[in-house]
């Protein structure tokens, strides 16, 4: 099966996987082909991989079934990822033009500032709140943009992990 994985800061990559024996596989990506033979350690999102001869431990957090965390040796890479149905029916949606969009609280944690209102036009990737959780801020941003239809959460607040914060409609057509 094919893969095609967007990294965060524009990185792309299309990966095809030959399912083998007991976790063992045949992975090419960038023209190379890897020998690969993959644990899951707890069923909690730990994972060993051994590729070529070489192992490597990594933690996987799904936000949903393709946007996930991804923590390889101390540093954390944000990735969409899609099998190749998943990419042929994303390419058919992106071309039947702008989709309404609903923004989710991507951890739990208390909501420091929410800065969109009902009615604000959006660009995509600009902030709409700030999520403080382990101690650390985090910026929360559309992905498409567009019109805010409703801000369901307050300053304040707690949130739970995927917890709906705002939905979007898409941008008025231009003329």
């Amino acid at each position: 099966m094919k893969y095609f994985l967007q990294v965060e800061g524009g990185r792309n990559f299309e990966i095809e996987v030959e399912d083998g024996v007991g976790g063992h596989c045949v992975v090419h990506v960038g023209g190379r082909q890897l020998e690969a033979d993959f644990l899951d350690v707890d069923r909690l999102g730990q994972y060993t991989a051994i590729l070529n001869g070489r192992s490597f431990a990594a933690s996987i957090e799904e936000d949903d079934a393709q946007h996930l965390r991804v923590n390889i040796a101390g540093e954390t890479f944000t990735v969409v990822a899609m099998d190749e149905r998943e990419k042929a029916a994303g390419d058919v949606a992106a071309q039947s033009g702008p989709k309404a969009e609903v923004i989710k609280a991507s951890m739990p944690g208390v909501l420091i500032s929410v800065t969109a209102k009902e009615g604000d036009l959006l660009s995509p990737g600009e902030a709409v709140a700030v999520l403080e959780a382990m101690k650390m801020q985090n910026e929360v941003a559309c992905q498409h943009g567009g019109v805010v239809a409703e801000v369901l959460v307050e300053a304040g607040q707690s949130v739970d992990a995927n917890q709906v914060l705002l939905r979007l409609q898409p941008p008025p057509a231009e003329d």
